[in-house]
């Protein structure tokens, strides 16, 4: 198939997926609330001492925002299973793993970016200062979408599994740990003023190398389930 064919495949498969996920504009609002609402529960817990809800801040906002992007990481794929468009993208002519790939893509700008817009508001709460904010932010942008790429193999792992919720956390929630120890090192190297690029390169070399590896592992796991 044509590169030009192929890449109008990728832009109308970005655009499906938006438009339906803007149908539904309720489940994006789920994760943004659980984000702010779990956020808020911290200082009434601890304590209004500014200099340990700052010490916490950037954890706390990491840990918070990965947690409520797997409130939607089950329905991935579960609507394209239900109506059989995921049979159809399967033996289309596109390359199954591009065509996940954008189907990915959309999912972390539905989900997780509109938790990182929130991100300021959440640090906010929390007081940390203005000056770490970029490097949380920044976090945010390389660990978010490792976890959807991550999530993404898992869902294809148990699609057309019953109550895969709980499975799919327990599996996934392992594999978090390595970005969020990264993440939150960088937040925490620059709260104290020590160099902090390494943390985020690491991070990057592991979104670098899932962006070519988990779609395609993505796809070999659905075409699996499927002929299953």
């Amino acid at each position: 198939m044509s590169r030009a064919g192929t890449s109008a495949a990728c832009v109308a498969m970005l655009r499906r997926d938006l438009t339906l996920a803007w149908r539904r504009r309720g489940d994006i609002t789920m994760p943004v609330l659980y984000a702010l609402i779990v956020t808020m529960l911290f200082p009434f817990a601890l304590g209004p001492e500014d200099a340990l809800l700052q010490r916490i801040a950037g954890g706390v906002v990491l840990v918070t925002v990965l947690l409520a992007m797997l409130l939607a990481l089950d329905a991935m794929f579960s609507s394209d299973i239900e109506d059989g468009s995921l049979e159809q993208l399967v033996i289309a002519p596109q390359p199954l793993a591009l065509m996940l790939g954008m189907k990915i893509l959309a999912h972390w700008i539905t989900t997780a970016l509109p938790l990182i817009v929130i991100t300021p508001l959440l640090a906010g709460m929390l007081h940390l200062p203005t000056a770490v904010m970029p490097v949380l932010l920044a976090a945010l942008l390389l660990a978010t979408p490792l976890l959807s790429l991550l999530g993404a193999v898992l869902v294809a792992l148990t699609a057309g599994t019953r109550r895969s919720g709980m499975l799919l956390a327990l599996m996934l929630l392992p594999l978090c740990v390595p970005a969020v120890i990264f993440a939150a090192g960088a937040v925490a190297a620059a709260q104290q003023g020590l160099p902090w690029l390494a943390p985020l390169a690491w991070l990057g070399s592991a979104l670098a190398l899932a962006t070519v590896l988990a779609p395609l592992a993505c796809a070999a796991a659905l075409r699996i389930a499927l002929d299953a």
